[in-house]
């Protein structure tokens, strides 16, 4: 397919987003009518939720619109790529509100110093104290050089995407991750500028939610291990599961006054959290937000971790089909 130049090609994977589904296509909508040369590319993955009759009745005359079953969203986003005929592809999550001058701004970083842009996404101005502490922990709020950008955000060019072979469709979680990894030890530059900004709607607001797309996203998590040896989530999901065996068995020790054992305890189990916290706080480089929320979802996050291991167990031994349903049940 010949690619044109200075075209976006929008790619939105869609999966019962009913909710924020208008704002977040209207907005790209008005951004590509400014900009005057885009497409937009849905690919709804079985929503049950009246997602794709909108998609249908309201977009379907102005948008490139597939229903795709049971494929990870790695593989949808594949498909729209596949589909897309611009020099730049925009991959935006269905739950995002873009600026009016989104695709200006991306344009600007894409011709003079990068091949891959964006930011991480956001939160709109009345966030969850649970969007906002995560948000805060991770987000680095100068423009410059990274190593990953989410994909709820995330433009590059098509010819970066295909030098890599775009996602890993047989990942169910942490394909972003793992398409920036490969950008990277392709060569390829990746800039952050936040004024590619997209905000997030559809943010946590309970730690049930937060705990189930931890959940999910951590299914991909070995499948980082193909990249390098080594992954910091992995060892420390791994030192935390440690720490609380030995919290654990630390409360059975005998001729210990209970007291010390309690001490010990929570010493142990909150030790990982709080290293993790202070390697964000380094990476961002601000003083750690929240301490004690953020110990708290660390935990969650952590547990979430510890629950996905046990999911990949059964995946072993699951087709393809039922992996992408199990990890779409997670997904939410």
């Amino acid at each position: 397919m010949p690619e044109l130049r200075d075209k976006f090609s929008v790619i939105m994977p869609v999966l019962n987003a009913k909710a924020h589904l208008r704002a977040s296509l209207d907005s790209i909508m008005a951004a590509m009518r400014r900009y005057g040369n885009g497409e937009l590319i849905v690919l709804d993955n079985g929503s049950n939720d009246g997602s794709y009759e909108i998609l249908l009745n309201e977009y379907g005359s102005r948008a490139t619109l597939r229903q795709v079953r049971d494929m990870t969203v790695a593989g949808l986003r594949n498909c729209g790529a596949r589909l897309a005929d611009g020099e730049f592809l925009a991959f935006i999550d269905s739950d995002c509100e873009i600026v009016p001058d989104y695709f200006e701004q991306a344009l600007k970083v894409l011709r003079t110093c990068a091949d891959v842009t964006g930011a991480k996404c956001a939160v709109d101005d009345s966030p969850h104290w649970i969007e906002k502490t995560w948000y805060e922990m991770h987000v680095q709020r100068q423009d410059g050089t990274v190593s990953y950008i989410n994909s709820g955000n995330l433009v590059l060019k098509r010819q970066a995407f295909l030098r890599v072979n775009g996602f890993d469709e047989r990942m169910i979680g942490c394909e972003d991750a793992d398409l920036c990894d490969r950008l990277i030890h392709a060569g390829f530059k990746m800039f952050q500028a936040h004024a590619v900004r997209a905000i997030h709607h559809g943010g946590d607001k309970t730690l049930g939610v937060f705990f189930r797309k931890h959940a999910w996203r951590s299914l991909g998590m070995f499948g980082m291990l193909k990249n390098t040896w080594m992954s910091k989530p992995l060892l420390m999901t791994f030192a935390q599961l440690f720490l609380c065996i030995a919290a654990i068995a630390n409360l059975f020790v005998p001729r210990t006054p209970i007291f010390l054992r309690l001490v010990y305890f929570l010493l142990l189990v909150d030790l990982a959290p709080v290293i993790t916290i202070l390697y964000r706080a380094w990476q961002v480089k601000r003083a750690p937000y929240a301490p004690a929320k953020a110990i708290l979802l660390y935990h969650v996050y952590f547990f979430a971790r510890f629950y996905a291991i046990w999911k990949l167990v059964l995946f072993s031994r699951a087709s393809l089909e039922n992996r992408c349903a199990i990890g779409a049940r997670l997904r939410g």
